[in-house]
């Protein structure tokens, strides 16, 4: 889904008028703490799928530290009113990882439904434990897990969460935002007058 939110965010701010080397001008505070994040969930998921013994047992550490950066840069970023989403999206996508001892809740049905067999496969057989069934998720994080999927006739199929859609919709108004800060910081016009009271241009 990020990838839908980065694209429809620089279409929809060109339409408005934006300029794409906006984007490269509007520097993001800690932006490296972003990148280090993305890395290292992107590092932890692969591992634990490669069946990593030490990460498969030490992943709510490394979730935590993972989203300690995140929050971290976001709450740095909080000028950008569209933070809210990501922040809000973030914080539910990891007490739903949290309170579920490092593993998100997820919809089998879903997963049938869009056709991951392999994945709903490996969830049952414990080989993913990053996921569980939405059915043994605790405390009524099931409502935060990953429970929705994209429109049968979209070509990219997902599994994503409320928090998801709350992070892909920042990120489509941070883009919009970067590229045409003209539309949310207006500077009004003054007019000058010289001694003899005339308007000056």
């Amino acid at each position: 889904m990020m990838l839908e939110g980065i694209l429809l965010g620089i279409l929809v701010g060109k339409i408005r008028g934006g300029k794409f080397k906006r984007l490269g001008t509007t520097m993001l505070r800690f932006s490296w703490f972003i990148l280090l994040t993305f890395i290292l969930r992107l590092g932890i998921d692969i591992m634990i799928s490669l069946g990593y013994p030490l990460v498969i047992e030490y992943r709510m550490i490394l979730y935590v530290i993972a989203y300690s950066l995140l929050f971290i840069a976001l709450f740095l970023n909080m000028h950008f009113k569209c933070m809210w989403f990501i922040m809000l999206g973030s914080i539910a996508n990891f007490a739903a990882i949290i309170l579920n001892s490092g593993s998100m809740p997820v919809d089998m049905r879903v997963l049938e439904t869009v056709g991951f067999q392999n994945m709903m496969n490996s969830i049952q057989l414990g080989t993913l434990p990053q996921y569980i069934p939405l059915e043994e998720a605790k405390l009524y994080t099931e409502y935060l897990g990953r429970r929705l999927s994209m429109p049968s006739f979209y070509p990219l199929k997902q599994v994503f969460s409320g928090g998801d859609i709350l992070i892909v919709i920042g990120i489509f108004f941070l883009i919009q935002n970067m590229m045409t800060p003209s539309i949310y910081h207006r500077t009004s016009k003054v007019i000058r007058f010289d001694h003899k009271s005339k308007a000056l241009k």
